[in-house]
């Protein structure tokens, strides 16, 4: 794909990737004025905000919920930046299923205290934990140093712990015993400053506390695509160049230790900034001379890989307007049925679902598509006989856990007019939400340091 071609090979930024953070990034950019090219390795641009056909059923690349839609980064950068802006619907609420039972996600204080599916004794022991966490936070402790696992009380049930184990592996791609407390109390307001609080996490627990659910949280119509066609009929005429099916294999810098070019395996290309949006652990193997330190915690980005099952099914068998937790089964199960929110995914009288889990960081194929499949059928073995369609997509959603045992690249590096943007560039949130923070942080950043 190529848009607007241009005589020469100088760019005043290059953009790595055609991801949706690239795609964010190259947006704004070109609609602050500058000149912009982007290359991506594929041969279709939007990496996993990406839809197309299987057998009549319009598939996303994995399940999407847009989070905090009304007012954080991608609204943000929507109203700003778009000419045309996706139509979205709400995504519904929330179901845990643990056996036969299944009851709404508890997102508020009085809900929790209502919430069947773990036991009364848990809830008030859980409830013990919150206050706890309310005074190390007075006794100043860090808790981005402390687990899910280090603060659940010892006496809880098992359905207890995997209802926690499994939100750690949803929202963070690891385990409980290696998710931090912070995450979950990460605050909603994306306007702040990039340098910490002296009271971290004051009004984060409170924000928790008051919650009122996934009242922010939307479907695009047309499925996820239409969020990446908008942002291409957005770029501005003649200042956004695409390149797909060109692998970038070096970054050349001054010596000044500026970046000043990008090299593919069939072109050299000049530039005053370059904004890279691929795997952060990459970018040794494309830049020299980058700082040991800076290496080492690039090395320590542990990736999220996840399995999705499409199905295509001649039934309704999800009638609620929302998805389901899988808390007891084995990969633990996100169900998105996707045609809920827009029929026009599946053929009529038909249903598409989703079903993610999150898989190791080795993982056998094969192996992991059977088992993913027998949960399903085993949690509704009527299914099967409904089956019209099966699709298996093997992704990586976000870049980088949020773990103890890990690390998160940033959006400044060590290189003079080099970025980073994506899901392993900031903590924040999940997903494309993530990644609309990341470009939005980048673009303060350029602005103060005389970019744009």
């Amino acid at each position: 794909m190529t848009q607007n071609n241009h005589n020469d090979n100088s760019y005043d930024i290059i953009v790595i990737g055609a991801g949706i953070s690239g795609l964010l990034s190259a947006l704004a950019l070109s609609k602050e004025g500058k000149k912009v090219l982007i290359l991506e390795k594929d041969s279709s641009v939007g990496g996993v905000c990406r839809s197309y056909e299987v057998d009549g059923y319009r598939v996303d690349t994995g399940p999407h919920a847009i989070t905090r839609l009304e007012s954080g980064p991608l609204r943000e950068l929507m109203d700003k930046y778009f000419d045309v802006v996706p139509q979205f619907v709400p995504f519904g609420k929330y179901y845990v299923r643990a056996g036969n039972r299944l009851e709404p996600f508890p997102w508020s204080l009085k809900d929790w205290l209502t919430f069947d599916i773990i036991p009364k004794k848990d809830r008030l022991l859980l409830m013990k934990s919150l206050f706890d966490m309310f005074y190390m936070l007075s006794m100043g402790k860090d808790l981005s140093t402390v687990s899910i696992a280090d603060v659940l009380p010892s006496e809880i049930s098992s359905t207890t712990r995997r209802f926690w184990d499994y939100l750690s592996y949803f929202m963070l791609g690891t385990s409980m015993k290696s998710a931090p407390v912070s995450r979950f109390i990460d605050n909603k307001c994306h306007k702040q400053d990039d340098k910490l609080s002296s009271i971290p996490y004051a009004g984060k627990i409170y924000n928790l506390l008051i919650s009122e659910g996934a009242t922010d949280q939307k479907y695009p119509k047309g499925g996820i695509q239409s969020i990446t066609n908008c942002i291409l009929s957005s770029f501005p005429k003649n200042r956004v160049e695409i390149k797909t099916n060109e692998q970038v294999t070096g970054l050349q810098t001054s010596d000044t230790n500026a970046i000043k070019g990008v090299s593919t395996e069939e072109n050299n290309y000049n530039c005053d900034t370059a904004v890279y949006s691929g795997f952060a652990s990459d970018l040794p193997n494309l830049i020299s001379g980058l700082p040991e330190d800076y290496t080492r915690n690039l090395m320590r980005i542990k990736k999220v890989n996840s399995l999705t099952i499409w199905l295509g099914l001649t039934k309704q068998f999800f009638s609620n307007h929302g998805s389901e937790m899988w808390i007891d089964s084995d990969p633990y199960t996100w169900a998105v049925p996707t045609s809920n929110y827009d029929p026009g995914l599946a053929p009529a009288g038909k249903q598409l679902v989703g079903f993610a889990t999150v898989l190791p960081e080795k993982y056998n194929p094969a192996e992991a598509r059977k088992k993913a499949l027998d949960v399903i059928i085993q949690t509704s073995p009527e299914i099967e006989s409904h089956i019209d369609m099966v699709h298996y997509q093997e992704l990586i959603p976000e870049k980088a856990a949020w773990s103890l045992d890990s690390s998160f690249g940033d959006v400044k590096t060590p290189i003079k007019n080099l970025y980073t943007v994506g899901t392993d560039a900031e903590k924040r949130s999940m997903g494309i939400t993530r990644a609309a923070y990341s470009v939005l942080r980048c673009l303060r950043i350029m602005r103060s340091e005389k970019v744009l």
